[in-house]
Parts: C-alpha cells; structure tokens; sequence
C-alpha cells in the first residue's frame, strides 16, 4: 500500500510542463494534485504576459479607436483641447516600446493579489493549511483560460472592428446601459471568468483538503466582492472622466 502511494506521488511529481498546461482544460483536478507537492508559477506567467503583448500589439489600433470616441463624447473635455489630444493619439498605428511592459507587471500584479486574498481567505478566515505558493500556483495554472478566450475574441476583434467583445450576460442588456452599474456588473459574468473560478475553487479544494461546496462558496464570495468594487469605482472614475 505504501509502495503504491509512493508510485502516484511520483508521477503525480514528474508531470511534465506539457501535461500541466493540457491538463489544466481536461483533467484539472490531477494538475493541481502535482502543483501541492511542488507549486510552480512562471510558465503560465510568461505565456499569459506574452498572450498579453501580443493582444495588445495587433488590437492597438481599435483600442484607440475607442479612446477616441470615448474622448469625443467627454463633456468634460473643450473641443480644441479634444483635437489636440485626437490628433497626438492618431499619430501612433504601433503601441509605444514602454507600454508593453504593462502586460507583464500587470499580469504578475494581478496574479500577487489573487493568490493574497485567497491564501488569506483559506488561511486565516477558514483557519486552514497551506501555503502561499500554492495558491499562487493555483490561480496561475487556472488563469490559462486565457487561451481559449483569446482564440475566441481576438478574430472577433478584428472582424468586428472594436475591443467591445462580449462573451458574458451584457449580451442580454441594450447599448443603452453600456455606461451603467449594472452592465458592467453583468459584464463580469463572463464565460471564461466563470471557467477560471471553476478551476480556481476545484485548485482551493485541493490546496486545502476542503469540500468541493466549501472552496466554491469561498472563492465566489472573494470574486463577488470584487465584482461589486471594481464596478464601483469604475462608475466613479467614469463620473470624473477618467477611463
């Protein structure tokens, strides 16, 4: 008996990079199993920073685009100080050098306060034993999504022309509402979010030896604080011109 749980532990140790990154789509739950042993992190982060670049790269143009509209109907903003700030925008068709390094510092910041609030949540909150790696490795791992997601929407980008591609419950609200609370509440209802906090609480789960139930209820309400806040402020910064 002993010898066959020492067998699993070893291959559950030896999975390749390959198999992790498969793995995490098809069978979550043997990824996360490997990651409790040994937590690993910098391989989805390079490939989410890269998927970042080059998302950012090749949609700049349409992410101007919508800055500039955004510009013209700013209220705020005299006319002459808009044409001003439309004509610098319209200069550039690449995103300057500088501006790419956002997509990796943005992706390890994010990655870095996830992995708090849940090693905080399961820890300290649920009085549970783990480490902070592996929630690291958790969230990495299950942030992969961002594949799918950016096979899907990328194409639509270009075919639609706009940045504006949504995969989530705003489909089912007019153009009307884009500036409200509410859609942007509905916006975060996001298929692909909705996949990552699936694999998010099955990785919580295991981290923890916690039930299914316990870690789902755990990371929904971390997430549904989040969805409240950031929508929040973002109604505020819209209310100041900003975003």
């Amino acid at each position: 008996m002993h010898n066959e749980s020492v067998a699993v532990s070893d291959k559950r140790e030896s999975m390749s990079e390959i198999s992790r990154i498969f793995n995490i789509f098809f069978e979550p739950r043997k990824v996360f199993e490997n990651l409790k042993i040994k937590p690993r992190w910098l391989v989805p982060f390079i490939i989410l920073s890269v998927i970042g670049i080059i998302s950012f790269h090749f949609t700049y143009p349409y992410i101007v685009k919508q800055q500039i509209t955004r510009i013209e109907e700013n209220e705020r903003i005299p006319d002459a100080q808009k044409e001003v700030i439309i004509e610098r925008m319209g200069e550039r068709e690449h995103p300057p050098a500088w501006q790419l390094v956002f997509a990796p510092v943005g992706t390890l910041v994010y990655f870095l306060v996830v992995a708090v609030a849940i090693f905080f949540m399961g820890n300290v909150l649920l009085g549970g034993d783990s480490s902070f790696g592996r929630m690291l490795s958790v969230y990495a791992y299950s942030s992969l999504v961002a594949i799918p997601a950016a096979i899907i929407k990328i194409p639509l980008v270009f075919m639609r022309e706009t940045i504006e591609i949504q995969t989530s419950l705003a489909l089912l609200l007019p153009p009307d509402m884009k500036e409200s609370f509410v859609y942007r509440i509905f916006a975060n209802f996001d298929i692909f979010t909705i996949w990552t906090l699936i694999l998010t609480s099955l990785g919580f789960a295991v981290m923890y030896n916690f039930s299914r139930k316990k870690s789902a209820t755990a990371v929904v309400i971390l997430w549904l604080l989040w969805v409240f806040v950031s929508s929040a402020l973002a109604g505020v910064f819209r209310g100041f011109g900003i975003g």
